[in-house]
């Protein structure tokens, strides 16, 4: 995975912005509005500054390819590393500071907020965990949610993706997912672990629409 938006390297960062245009160039071309990005790693240059090349990368691509319709969205990371984004006021920070804030939304993974120290295993967690992120981030800039169970605890800061409700988030936090109304408009995306023929995709499916409240099998 090239692109590292926060890196200290010269060279790497100028790669990384490049990459970035091409995928959104792609993007458009493909008729795709939202690009999910993790926001990079500033591989021991410090947060401060790792944020500050996000910033000027994000700014940069946005100013060239003004007019475009794509949408660069910020996925929560699990903090492993120096990954950053693994704070909702790290994606607020970039969001609020952006030259083009209005072409910037988020990403919510539920593994990686999990392993970050964000809950969502009962109704309380649950709600506390979406109540910040409406304080911080604003759900308005929600864009798109990963449904992935971890396979590590709550804040390990490991990025470890698990079958649902076969890791540490379990049932009852996509239970909670599926059928919370404020969602309803946010697509939802598997990013378990695949076999050769995926069939755990549709295991996760099965397991994901027998857990929507008044739904159907196809809902």
């Amino acid at each position: 995975y090239l692109i590292n938006l926060a890196t200290p390297d010269d060279a790497l960062w100028t790669k990384s912005l490049n990459a970035l245009l091409d995928e959104t160039d792609r993007c458009q071309q493909l008729g795709i509005c939202d690009y999910v990005l993790h926001p990079g790693s500033h591989v021991g240059a410090g947060e401060e500054a790792g944020l500050e090349r996000v910033l000027q990368a994000l700014d940069t691509a946005c100013e060239e390819t003004a007019g475009s319709p794509v949408r660069v969205v910020l996925e929560i990371t699990a903090g492993q590393g120096t990954n950053l984004g693994y704070r909702f006021e790290q994606l607020a920070w970039l969001i609020e500071r952006a030259a083009a804030p209005e072409r910037l939304g988020v990403c919510f993974d539920t593994a990686h907020a999990f392993a970050a120290g964000y809950d969502l295993r009962d109704e309380a967690s649950y709600r506390a965990t979406w109540q910040e992120f409406d304080a911080v981030i604003g759900l308005d800039q929600l864009r798109v949610i990963h449904l992935n169970d971890s396979k590590r605890e709550l804040g390990s800061r490991v990025d470890r993706h698990e079958q649902i409700g076969e890791g540490s988030l379990g049932v009852e936090a996509f239970r909670l997912l599926v059928n919370d109304p404020a969602l309803r408009h946010v697509p939802m995306l598997l990013e378990t672990p695949k076999g050769e023929e995926m069939l755990e995709d549709i295991v996760n499916l099965t397991v994901l629409r027998s857990l929507i409240e008044g739904g159907t099998e196809n809902g």
